[in-house]
């Protein structure tokens, strides 16, 4: 033990060994912080290039054609509105989307050797989905698809020539 007037003062003892904690807490708090991946696990390239060719499948299906008929007496535009509406009302009742379907509208976009272009959104659950569709007006068919949002950015599933003029 050291002689008394060598020995510090009991509140200096204390101010140094409360420094010592605080030194040894924050470096365990920055060891803890270097060594700790919070980070999203990350994916082989083969397992993302394998989810992302079943996403282009399922996006391709999801915008596959649809055929109506338009009813007698009825014009191009409420038609494939109609069209529209009764495939959203599939997909909600199906429990594909989320409903209230509360909203369709259909935009004529040109016409071509007797077929009429349409760009249409339906709203349903405050969520806009657009599809595109071809009115022909000497069959008296609508043919429309859904129009689907890649699911990489940089990728773009083209919707079928059957929905476009």
């Amino acid at each position: 033990m050291l002689p008394a007037h060598l020995r510090p003062p009991l509140w200096a003892r204390w101010a140094l060994s409360i420094g010592v904690g605080l030194i040894l807490l924050l470096a365990l708090i920055l060891f803890v912080e270097h060594n700790n991946n919070n980070s999203e696990a990350t994916q082989s390239p083969a397992a993302i290039a394998r989810a992302n060719r079943e996403a282009q499948v399922v996006v391709a299906q999801d915008q596959a054609p649809h055929v109506a008929a338009v009813a007698p007496g009825a014009g191009a535009r409420p038609a494939i509105a109609k069209a529209v509406r009764a495939d959203m009302t599939r997909l909600i009742d199906g429990a594909i989307i989320d409903g209230p379907l509360t909203r369709v509208g259909c935009t004529r976009t040109g016409a071509q050797a007797g077929r009429l272009g349409f760009r249409c959104t339906a709203e349903a659950a405050g969520v806009n989905y657009p599809f595109l569709g071809v009115v022909d007006v000497r069959t008296r068919q609508v043919t429309y698809c859904k129009r689907d949002a890649p699911p990489v950015p940089s990728l773009n599933i083209p919707v079928s020539r059957r929905c476009q003029l």
